[in-house]
């Protein structure tokens, strides 16, 4: 995992192109949604739950409106799941890396410049509990929407993310990672 994080920010360092390209930290809060269903899972309920996100930033103008921005983020993750009928609780902490990369359309105005935004993210678990260990897959995937505005090197944004991919090992729970996350990032180049 550790060459895959060198790997990703080497890209971000030696990218050589013409067009402009900026460099920055990232760093924000999650809420998570899970979208848990299935025979076993439509019993499970789930608390919600709040976490944390930081990383690597990169811009890349394309044109004078579209931008691509990819990212290299640490994330955390936890939820606390319970059958409805009982009061046996199951604490689920993961950590993962993700990948976003979306595409940024701007909108020019100055001072502070607005932008809407769309893509995809791949996220890989680094870190989970025993519980986690025998029942979440490693891997996640989805789509991504979101806006923000851009003023004086720092980025604000509101995101959300749906899961594409049921991370459950269990045949008879679909368990989704959705969530809302609110960020901000600094462009240091």
């Amino acid at each position: 995992m550790k060459k895959f994080v060198f790997i990703a920010l080497m890209a971000f360092i030696s990218f050589e192109t013409s067009a402009q390209f900026k460099l920055g930290i990232k760093g924000g809060w999650d809420f998570e949604n899970f979208d848990i269903s299935g025979n076993v899972g439509n019993q499970l309920k789930k608390d919600k739950s709040t976490s944390w996100n930081l990383g690597a930033v990169a811009q890349i103008h394309l044109t004078d409106n579209l931008h691509l921005q990819p990212e290299v983020l640490y994330s955390t993750q936890k939820n606390t799941l319970a059958y409805m009928d009982t009061e046996t609780k199951q604490e689920f902490k993961m950590s993962y890396f993700k990948v976003p990369v979306n595409l940024l359309y701007k909108f020019n105005v100055p001072v502070v410049n607005p932008y809407i935004s769309g893509g995809l993210y791949f996220g890989y678990i680094v870190n989970r509990n025993d519980i986690s260990k025998r029942e979440i897959n490693k891997t996640d995937w989805g789509v991504s929407v979101g806006a923000g505005v851009e003023f004086l090197g720092f980025q604000v944004s509101a995101n959300y993310n749906w899961a594409l991919k049921n991370i459950s090992e269990i045949s008879d729970i679909k368990w989704r990672n959705n969530k809302f996350n609110i960020s901000v990032a600094f462009f240091i180049l």
